[in-house]
């Protein structure tokens, strides 16, 4: 059974999944490179992922294991050093979705 805590922040993993799906899905990757704005609202809400992946419950993480949580919860760190938007990028349009659908089905279950 999924924990009230954990279910809150799958909630809003979920809902910063959806903003960066949102906005990277009609640009191009010269878009991304060229546009600064975006580029740092994809961090953010990749940032917040990691944040909150932080906080899932160590019975949630066990359970739930089909998702890389070590390196989702790393991906907070990426904003002490230097980005790299190549993965930033890769990450926005291959891996984000698929936590997205995964969490969802989660919440069904």
């Amino acid at each position: 059974m999924l924990e009230v805590k954990d279910k809150g922040r799958v909630l809003q993993i979920i809902s910063h999944c959806t903003r960066i799906e949102d906005i990277v899905s009609n640009i191009s990757k010269e878009e991304f490179d060229n546009d600064l704005g975006i580029r740092e609202m994809v961090c953010f809400n990749i940032f917040q992922i990691g944040e909150l992946a932080k906080g899932l419950s160590d019975d949630f993480i066990m359970e739930n294991n089909k998702q890389p949580w070590k390196q989702i919860k790393g991906m907070r760190d990426i904003g002490y050093g230097t980005i790299n938007f190549e993965i930033v990028w890769n990450t926005a349009k291959n891996s984000v979705q698929e936590l997205r659908k995964y969490l969802e089905v989660i919440l069904k279950n």
